[in-house]
């Protein structure tokens, strides 16, 4: 050991941390004899700045305490990126290639996503490239905490949950749109994300499995922290709701919390089992892998400067290497977007902020803790996890806003906030400094929701994660690959809720045509059918087999002479019937003058599934019951009360009826046929949005019900190995 100085100096250090080299266990922590050593010479010693910091994060590798108050460590090394790159400075040709069918701007996990998904076409001959202006997942994809939240956190379990923070958004950025539009899109939204966060997590778990990835996955549950009492109320109005759903997802006692985890906490969590950690970067890197195999072509630290679109299939991609004619384009670039496409500033960079500690209690074992408190995340990644001690990765403090997404600067406060944050669950750990500190660069909308779609003919734009991107990105660069090979969105993709182009526009794309109103329905009506599509390759996939709904009641179908016009019932009637509460009594009038009235017994046959529907009725009285035939069964789906409203989907698609409705308990209906709608929805009056309200809210309904009936298959599948297509 040096012999002590008054003063040391960074060369000092440099030489201590040499020798302290010879004195660590096979995991490289110190020694008990060489902790005291480092702990008195810190003591006894001066230090100048640079020493001070080098010195410190010399303890925090060796896993030792320090007396002095804690810095930011001179490593800014993330903690997946440690061990050395395979594809540093690839390039799979000398030269760069004159044209390529499709280019791929960004080697994270969204780009790598894609070209995986192009891996076909590339075998069949297409000449596939990707470009990156550094290595790949070096940016946000090998800077992330490593967390594999299954879902966007605010729609975990709870598909109301997410319901209202689109809402909440969408509020603010459309101030002068009606609110029972909003209200109805936002459910739409709601939908859209969930099923994207869906398809996100089983392609993840499908390429790992099938491809053998070795990425230290470890899907041992998510723990969601509660830190007020409204919060805890709200956890538990989650949980409660999810058991209805049959959800796996449980609520933990502070009882439970603390023998789990050791965390002293006032208030609840919620668990959900099936998340948790991963290496993203040896995710991507063993992904190339394949991809490069497959016969597509690599070239790295290869910045791209603009795109000039020349037509639908010819673009010049300008890179300070030289131009390649480009068939299609995918930007898969995230935070650094703005950089290639002035027109989408709005995704705008922003930073968060990550810390290690060496030889932490193991208490995480391979879960992930998240809370608003901080707000902070952290799990503990297995790779060198040893004898009940791992490292710990922790991040927190709000993301912040950055001019220069390829910035490294690391903020004081942040990391002040970061020690406190660590103090609050690992007390032990006070005096402990950090081995490594580092920043990485998030791509934030306006409205929060990612940007994944179509700019133009032949670019497509799959960005703006929002901090989510490991609930997005391989869905996402799926349906970008999709997108480059057939130039036309996959239905699970609705362009006026993801489209990048959302951003340049006036007014909301939901609203962008004269009927609108009418659109708003049809593209809910187009939602729902796109999840009972992903519901039907999940029974195919399925071992169940449903229950058979009782025999129908047998009975005649309606005749015309049970119908009459509707112009004499009484609006009050309708008025009284939940969800027609908010008509004015003029409105209701208005609304039951242009309906027909049907008064139908028991037993009657209304329509038959597959039959043309131009129709929808209102059920002023008595009961309906819905079916369907499901691998030649009948099951029943619903019995519809007084103040239902059915028949929407075919009417405003002018699709065939997809179920069969049959009079269950002698009732009367109102029937409102197609043109009859159209014309009220064109008059964009007060009547016209609320029955629009009305009109929609089966359809929410059974929005809600699918949703979560794909989820509870999604769960039943992957623990059955069974896959959604």
């Amino acid at each position: 050991m040096p012999r002590n100085h008054r003063i040391l100096t960074i060369a000092d250090v440099r030489r201590l941390i040499q020798w302290a080299r010879g004195f660590t266990d096979a995991q490289g922590r110190a020694s008990r004899g060489l902790a005291r050593q480092l702990e008195r010479l810190e003591k006894r010693n001066r230090l100048t700045p640079a020493a001070r910091s080098l010195f410190q994060t010399a303890l925090g590798v060796l896993g030792v305490d320090s007396r002095l108050p804690i810095g930011i460590p001179v490593d800014d090394t993330p903690y997946w990126l440690r061990e050395g790159h395979p594809f540093a400075g690839y390039r799979s040709k000398p030269g760069l290639p004159g044209s390529a069918d499709i280019v791929i701007i960004g080697a994270g996990l969204t780009g790598v996503s894609a070209a995986y998904h192009l891996c076909a076409a590339a075998r069949e001959g297409k000449r596939v490239v990707v470009l990156d202006k550094g290595d790949p997942a070096s940016e946000a994809s090998g800077r992330n905490g490593g967390n594999f939240e299954l879902l966007p956190e605010n729609s975990i379990g709870i598909y109301e949950g997410l319901a209202r923070e689109r809402l909440r958004f969408l509020r603010r950025c459309y101030p002068e749109v009606p609110p029972e539009i909003l209200r109805i899109e936002s459910e739409r939204q709601a939908s859209v994300v969930l099923g994207l966060a869906l398809r996100n997590r089983q392609l993840l778990h499908e390429i790992i499995e099938q491809e053998n990835i070795d990425c230290d996955f470890a899907p041992k549950g998510w723990l969601y922290l509660a830190h007020t009492e409204s919060e805890e109320q709200a956890i538990c109005d989650e949980v409660v709701l999810a058991a209805e759903q049959h959800q796996r997802i449980e609520l933990w006692s502070r009882l439970k919390i603390r023998r789990e985890f050791g965390f002293n906490r006032d208030h609840i969590g919620r668990f959900i089992p099936g998340d948790g950690s991963y290496d993203p970067f040896k995710f991507v890197c063993r992904l190339f892998e394949k991809c490069l195999a497959s016969g597509i072509e690599l070239y790295t630290r290869m910045a791209v400067r603009e795109i000039r679109s020349l037509s639908a299939d010819h673009h010049r991609v300008v890179t300070e290497a030289g131009e390649i004619a480009a068939g299609r384009v995918i930007a898969a670039t995230n935070a650094f977007t703005s950089r290639i496409f002035r027109e989408l500033a709005a995704i705008r960079p922003a930073q968060s902020q990550i810390a290690i500690t060496e030889f932490a209690p193991d208490r995480c074992r391979g879960r992930i803790v998240t809370s608003e408190e901080g707000p902070v995340y952290f799990n503990q990644p297995r790779r060198r996890a040893r004898n009940n001690l791992a490292p710990l990765l922790l991040g927190g403090g709000a993301d912040r806003r950055t001019e220069d997404p390829a910035s490294r600067r690391r903020d004081p406060r942040i990391h002040a906030k970061l020690l406190r944050l660590r103090e609050n669950f690992y007390p032990e750990l006070k005096k402990r400094p950090f081995s490594a500190e580092w920043v990485g660069a998030c791509g934030y909308t306006p409205d929060e929701l990612p940007a994944v779609g179509l700019l133009r003919a032949g670019i497509v734009i799959a960005a703006g994660f929002n901090g989510y991107g490991g609930s997005y990105c391989c869905a996402s660069g799926q349906a970008a690959a999709i997108m480059a090979l057939t130039g036309v969105p996959p239905d699970w993709l609705p362009q006026d809720v993801l489209s990048p182009n959302r951003f340049g526009a006036q007014a909301p794309l939901f609203l962008s045509q004269t009927d609108s109103l009418w659109r708003i329905g049809a593209s809910l009506c187009a939602q729902l059918r796109a999840v009972n599509r992903q519901i039907s390759e999940a029974i195919v996939f399925s071992a169940k087999r449903p229950r058979a709904a009782s025999s129908a009641c047998s009975g005649t179908a309606r005749s015309p002479a049970a119908s009459s016009s509707a112009a004499s019932t009484d609006p009050d009637w309708l008025r009284s019937l939940p969800g027609f509460g908010e008509f004015k009594r003029a409105e209701a009038e208005e609304l039951v003058g242009l309906m027909r009235r049907w008064e139908l017994p028991r037993g009657t046959l209304l329509f038959p599934e597959g039959s043309t529907g131009t129709s929808c009725f209102i059920v002023l009285s008595g009961a309906v019951n819905v079916t369907m035939q499901v691998r030649g069964e009948q099951q029943l789906l619903a019995s519809l009360p007084g103040g239902s409203i059915f028949g929407q989907v075919a009417m405003i698609e002018g699709s065939p009826r997809t179920a069969t409705c049959r009079i269950h308990k002698d009732a009367v209906l109102l029937e409102i046929e197609r043109e009859a709608c159209q014309a009220l929805f064109a008059t964009r009056s007060d009547t016209a949005i609320k029955f629009l309200a009305a009109l929609n809210r089966g359809l929410i309904s059974a929005l809600r019900a699918a949703d979560r009936r794909l989820m509870r298959l999604t769960v039943e599948g992957s623990r059955s190995g069974d896959a959604l297509a």
